[in-house]
């Protein structure tokens, strides 16, 4: 099976029809159509059916999709592989970061991989579910949460942040302190959602989960935290422990006794990546690497042991 006819196959399938594939690849529909027939040929089964509404994946199509992102993954690890081997890195570094991290935990990722890839692009974006990403866009994935991405990857646990209720002093001095948690009722709770829900829950320390009111939802915690710096209200958000930047009073904790659960920021890598010798490095000194940028954002609450 030609690796380039693979290609273009996935890209008729991203682009939605073969005249938009073609327009990105630079070539005519004729010479992509040539490419993906030779696919079908070679399988000896349909992969797409072609209609008046551009193009519909077979079941065969479907699992062509599955597994033909899992060799374009390796086809770029291997190309990886033999870059390093030099004793240099080459080329991009896809990085897949969630929504609302701290700019200053980002910089701080950044300079990291760029310490570790002095010659390597790094290729940012941001997400609500970076681990929802297909293993073939992405080298380094970094998500909230448990669920890992699909495929095979190798993981280790950054930080544990504590989602816990958060207030500036002076939205609690103008609008009173909650002593038990009917009492949010009376207060604009503002909440983050996690990847997996689609409705904000309060969960208590005793591990119960509640429906949360709330006057607002969002999966970008930074958001969050400037609201409750700005005085709008309670806000529900993981809390890395982050020394606020000068300047800004800090947040208090309400009901952190009642609420509060454990979430946890992860890093993973594809496996076929983590072959790679820079990339091999960059995993077996992850705990040193952590240190690294905790002495540099403040005292966060530690993760345990991967």
């Amino acid at each position: 099976m030609s690796l380039e006819a693979l290609r273009a196959f996935l890209l008729v399938v991203d682009q939605g029809s073969f005249a938009a594939a073609a327009t990105a690849l630079g070539i005519s529909r004729t010479t992509l159509r040539r490419q993906v027939d030779a696919l079908e040929a070679r399988t000896g089964v349909l992969l797409l059916e072609r209609n008046s509404k551009g193009i519909a994946l077979t079941e065969a199509g479907h699992r062509m999709v599955r597994g033909g992102r899992g060799m374009e993954q390796e086809f770029s690890a291997l190309l990886n592989g033999i870059r390093q081997s030099s004793g240099h890195a080459a080329g991009a570094l896809s990085v897949h970061l969630p929504t609302g991290l701290s700019p200053t935990a980002v910089g701080v990722l950044f300079g990291l991989l760029r310490t570790n890839w002095p010659g390597v692009r790094i290729r940012s974006s941001f997400s609500d579910s970076p681990q929802l990403a297909e293993i073939a866009d992405s080298d380094v994935v970094v998500w909230f949460g448990e669920p890992a991405p699909k495929g095979s990857w190798e993981t280790r646990t950054f930080v544990v942040a504590r989602q816990r209720l958060l207030a500036s002093e002076s939205y609690l001095a103008a609008r009173g302190v909650p002593r038990s948690v009917p009492e949010l009722r009376d207060h604009d709770v503002l909440a983050w959602l996690a990847p997996t829900e689609n409705e904000p829950v309060l969960v208590t320390a005793r591990g119960e989960s509640l429906p949360l009111e709330s006057v607002a939802v969002t999966r970008n915690a930074h958001q969050l935290h400037e609201c409750a710096h700005l005085g709008l209200g309670i806000v529900w958000v993981p809390d890395g422990g982050i020394v606020p930047s000068p300047g800004r009073e800090p947040l208090v904790r309400v009901l952190d006794e009642l609420v509060g659960r454990d979430v946890p920021l992860r890093l993973g890598v594809p496996r076929k990546l983590a072959e790679v010798p820079k990339m091999r490095i960059f995993l077996d000194d992850f705990e040193t690497l952590r240190a690294f940028v905790f002495a540099r954002l403040g005292p966060l609450e530690p993760a345990a042991a991967p």
